[in-house]
């Protein structure tokens, strides 16, 4: 999920005792009701949240505690990560995040449900080998949720990048029976009321070549899909991170259309959950043509939206500009040859109006802590729930 080279195109605290009084409740009736700000209906087996605020929260976010995060705007934090071994042993990396997780669970009355996301990192090939037994795919939900009983969470988020068959011809298939198993061992646990969710690429070839859809969304309560990464240091020229629509009319490889993509799927609509990055691209090296769009550059590196609003905007040399298509901004300053995309508010009111207006299921934010300031989350979740 992290924001970095990973997401290249397919060809694109302290040690506590948890109060788990919150999670006890929700468990004893069988739901998990939003209440205050978010607002809910009915509750489902699951909770009816009506348009999801997903927020991923690192374990690397260092000042940016689990104090800072604003519960209130989110109906569900995925805590990244917890590691995978290829026998399918799930497990927390290192104590300083078992004291991480430690800490998060004491935020026991916040209405947010709690999901502990997994990963084994771009294509490393542990996933695969993790979910290519019953042996260990039992072992990795068994493991799994034991790590999600110890703390209190409340379900398990999986970022398998990506079981498209590059490693195993197998993998398409033995990630759908991963997710069953999971799902199996956290009802066989702990009945309905727990959460099993996913991250997903955006990019219809990895899309078609990685997930049984019709089955696996029997088994899951929504996709996180990633729209973001579209562009960066893998490409010929500069572009978006994450343009809402392509700013060339010849393309539709943009967040609406993958959504849509997506939409077309065996998979309720309801479950597609939009990406939004609270991260850009800032490249180097680029000629003042268009200012800086659609230019060569020399080298590209990941930067925040707190980077961004703190130390690059309010520079005089950096022009601020809008594309009417792609509805997104860009910085460009000529007198550092420096191209920046990004998303702001502008961008990501649009996106979460999308999601709003065409009965997608929320946004998520790849992550928290990249905007310290809290301003891209509270708008996404303005923009859904008012």
């Amino acid at each position: 999920m992290s924001n970095g080279e990973k997401h290249v195109p397919k060809r694109i605290g302290r040690k506590t005792t948890p109060d788990a009084s919150r999670r006890k409740f929700l468990k004893g009736t069988g739901a998990l009701a939003v209440t205050g700000t978010l607002g809910a209906g009915s509750a489902s087996a699951h909770g009816d949240y009506g348009n999801r605020v997903v927020g991923y929260y690192p374990s690397y976010a260092g000042e940016y505690t689990p104090a800072d995060i604003p519960f209130d705007k989110l109906t569900h934090l995925n805590f990244a990560f917890l590691d995978v071994q290829s026998d399918g042993t799930v497990s927390v990396a290192d104590s300083a995040d078992e004291d991480l997780l430690s800490e998060l669970a004491t935020y026991d009355d916040t209405g947010t449900v709690f999901l502990l996301s997994i990963s084994a990192g771009w294509y490393s090939g542990t996933f695969s080998d993790a979910a290519s037994t019953a042996a260990r795919r039992q072992r990795f939900a068994t493991t799994a949720v034991d790590v999600m009983e110890r703390y209190g969470f409340d379900g398990l988020d999986l970022d398998w990048e990506f079981p498209d068959g590059s490693v195993r011809a197998e993998d398409p298939h033995n990630f759908t029976l991963l997710l069953k198993a999971c799902r199996d061992e956290l009802d066989a646990r702990f009945g309905s009321w727990t959460h099993l969710t996913m991250a997903g690429s955006p990019n219809p070839n990895i899309v078609d070549d990685a997930y049984e859809v019709g089955t696996i969304s029997e088994y899951l309560d929504h996709v996180n899909v990633m729209t973001y990464d579209y562009h960066g240091s893998w490409s010929s020229e500069t572009n978006f991170n994450a343009p809402f629509e392509a700013p060339t009319a010849s393309s539709d490889f943009d967040t609406k259309h993958h959504m849509q993509y997506w939409a077309g799927k065996p998979i309720a609509k309801d479950k597609l959950v939009m990406g939004m990055p609270f991260y850009g691209r800032s490249y180097s090296g680029v000629a003042s043509t268009n200012d800086g769009l659609f230019n060569s550059f020399d080298s590209s590196t990941s930067v925040t939206y707190s980077e961004v609003v703190e130390n690059l905007k309010p520079q005089s040399d950096y022009e601020y500009h809008w594309h009417s298509d792609a509805k997104v901004p860009w910085l460009y300053s000529a007198a550092e040859n420096t191209f920046v995309s990004y998303d702001d508010v502008s961008s990501i009111s649009n996106k979460a109006s999308f999601v709003k207006n065409n009965g997608y299921g929320g946004g998520m934010c790849w992550e928290l802590s990249q905007d310290s300031s809290n301003t891209l989350i509270t708008e996404m979740h303005d923009t859904l729930h008012v």
